[in-house]
Formats: C-alpha cells, sequence, structure tokens
C-alpha cells in the first residue's frame, strides 16, 4: 500500500508538472503571436503611409510652391527639351521649334511633336508633369489643367548650373546633373588651357551681331545670347572695357547705332548673321571696314544655328567651336 500510495503522488506530481510546462508553453506561444502581430499591424500603416508620401513631392519652384509626382513617368516640354535630355530624361512630348534645334537630332526619336503649345495634342499625351519656360498666366492655367507644370521662367536662372540642379533636384536626377556639370567644367577648363598658350593675355573680344527684321546692330553680354555665356563665362574670355563696364552680368544685349561700333570693338569679334552686314549697314559698311578687327582678318563668323541657342548641349559645343575657331586663327 504504501509503495502504490508513493506511486500514486509522483504520478500525480508529473501530471501537474505536465499542465504547468503545457500551460506555460501556451502562453508563450500566445505572447509571440501577440507580438509579431503588433508590429505588423504598426508597421504596415507606416509603410503604406510612406508609400503614399512617396508618390508625390513639394517643389520650391519660381512661382511658388507646388506639388507634383516624385517620379514622373510622362513629361511634355515646353522649353527644356535639351536639359532633360542631359539628365537622362526623354519628354514624350516637346514644342517643334525645340524638335528643329539642330543639336539634339540624334536624341528625339519618339518623342512627339506638340507644335506651338498645341493643348489637344498635350492632351492627347497624358502626361503626368509639365515643364515649361513660360510665365503668362493664361498658357500656365491651360497647362494646369492638364498635369502639375513645373514653370521656370525664361532666364530666371543666371546659369547652367543653377538651371540643371534645380531640375536636377525636382525630378530626382542630381547625380546625373552633378555628372554633366563637372564634365562641362572640364570641357571648359582644357579649352582654356589651350587657349591660353596662343592668346595674348590683354587680348578683348567682342560678341556682335546684326538683325535684318529692325536693321539693327547689337552688342551682346554673358547671357545665353549668341554664345555670350560660352565666351564670356565658361572660356573667360575678356570683352572691350566699355563692354564690360556697362553690360557684363547687367545686360543680355544692347543695339547700339554704328557711329559708337568701335567703342564696344575688341581686338577680335565674334559675329552673327555676319553676311547680312552690307545689307543692314548699307552705306554705312565703311565704320564696319575701318575697325581694327576687321582690318586684321580677326573677325570670327557664327553658325546662327549653333550659337543662337542657350541650352547645355549648344553650350558645350560652343566652347569647343569658340576655342576651335581661335586655336586655328593661332595655327595651332
Amino acid at each position: 500500500m504504501k509503495h502504490s500510495l508513493v506511486w500514486k503522488m509522483m504520478i500525480g506530481l508529473m501530471l501537474v508538472a505536465l499542465f504547468v510546462t503545457a500551460c506555460g508553453n501556451g502562453g508563450n506561444e500566445g505572447n509571440r503571436q501577440a507580438g509579431t502581430a503588433t508590429p505588423v499591424a504598426s508597421s504596415a500603416a507606416p509603410s503604406e503611409s510612406a508609400e503614399a508620401e512617396a508618390t508625390t513631392k513639394k517643389v520650391a519652384a519660381p512661382l511658388g510652391e507646388i506639388e507634383i509626382p516624385t517620379h514622373p513617368v510622362k513629361i511634355v516640354t515646353d522649353g527644356y527639351l535639351p536639359e532633360l535630355l542631359v539628365l537622362g530624361v526623354k519628354p514624350v512630348g516637346a514644342t517643334q521649334w525645340e524638335l528643329e534645334n539642330k543639336v539634339i537630332q540624334d536624341q528625339i526619336a519618339g518623342i512627339a511633336n506638340t507644335g506651338e503649345r498645341s493643348l489637344e495634342a498635350i492632351l492627347a499625351l497624358e502626361p503626368d508633369l509639365i515643364v515649361t519656360w513660360v510665365s503668362d498666366k493664361a498658357i500656365l492655367e491651360q497647362y494646369e489643367k492638364i498635369a502639375p507644370t513645373l514653370a521656370i521662367p525664361y532666364g530666371h536662372f543666371s546659369s547652367i548650373h543653377e538651371t540643371l540642379n534645380f531640375l536636377g533636384d525636382a525630378l530626382g536626377k542630381q547625380e546625373e546633373a552633378k555628372t554633366w556639370l563637372a564634365d562641362l567644367d572640364q570641357t571648359a577648363a582644357d579649352a582654356r588651357a589651350k587657349l591660353e598658350k596662343v592668346i595674348d593675355p590683354a587680348a578683348t573680344f567682342s560678341l556682335m551681331g546684326v538683325f535684318v527684321v529692325d536693321k539693327g546692330f547689337y552688342v551682346y553680354g554673358d547671357g545665353g545670347y549668341r554664345g555670350g555665356e560660352a565666351i564670356y563665362t565658361h572660356l573667360q574670355l575678356t570683352p572691350p572695357a566699355k563692354q564690360k563696364e556697362e553690360m557684363i552680368g547687367k545686360e543680355a544685349y544692347r543695339q547700339i547705332s554704328y557711329e559708337v561700333v568701335d567703342d564696344y570693338a575688341g581686338d577680335y569679334i565674334f559675329l552673327d548673321q555676319g553676311q547680312m552686314i552690307s545689307e543692314v549697314w548699307g552705306s554705312d559698311e565703311k565704320l564696319w571696314k575701318s575697325l581694327d578687327a576687321v582690318k586684321n582678318d580677326r573677325v570670327f563668323q557664327l553658325d546662327p544655328e549653333l550659337f543662337w541657342g542657350n541650352d547645355p548641349i549648344s553650350l558645350k559645343l560652343q566652347i569647343n567651336e569658340i576655342a576651335r575657331m581661335l586655336l586655328e586663327k593661332a595655327g595651332s
């Protein structure tokens, strides 16, 4: 009986131990399940929220803060086609005059022609973003009815660095902008190094042009017109004193009378539409022919198709072309 009682007690204790263990294990398993469920539930909401926030972002644009897609897929541009291309962004549509730019002909296959801001053509492309250089409120209101519109008015930024860095930030192409600008800076530095070997440091360089429509004669500063940025900003060629004092950093262009042309003429002259000189100057052409640069064959005729543009692709080509002409003149 004694052994039987002890045996029963041992069996009872074992059952109690098994019950406690089972309860303990069940409680631990319940705790693990509860601990997993809470993080998933709590992390799911932030994940969904982050995803929702990532679809759009706010940009401090020149005309005020706007909300645009974080990763736009179908962009239509009115004014910034070459800038988008150098950032590795191929828009679905662009204006006709942009598509006619000769320096990008090898990069525009598949880009639809939107004519001269044809709203019907733009709407048909179903863009999720429009990038434009217009500032006209009436046009912008029409664009905004179609898609979010990033407006960067022409001339708002003073340099290609500012323009591309802004677009790079807005479109998530910061590294592309940084890489392209570094290459541009190196191109200019290489050209300057070559020119320093053949150009007199005291030499001055004018940028001038004729305009048949108003029969005017113009002198240009360091803005985007006629290669001014390439000549004065990137190649750092020296303008004549009067031009430097009155225009560099102040005026992009100025119409001048024939009588004062000598005041703005440098030792070298880069001339836009020079083939029109006789037609525009008429009997006053003798004043032009009296200039030292003209008499000594130091006038360089600029290709209007290349030098009318101030986009980044044209700018790099302009730098190389100006350097080529000067080096060739120097016999290098």
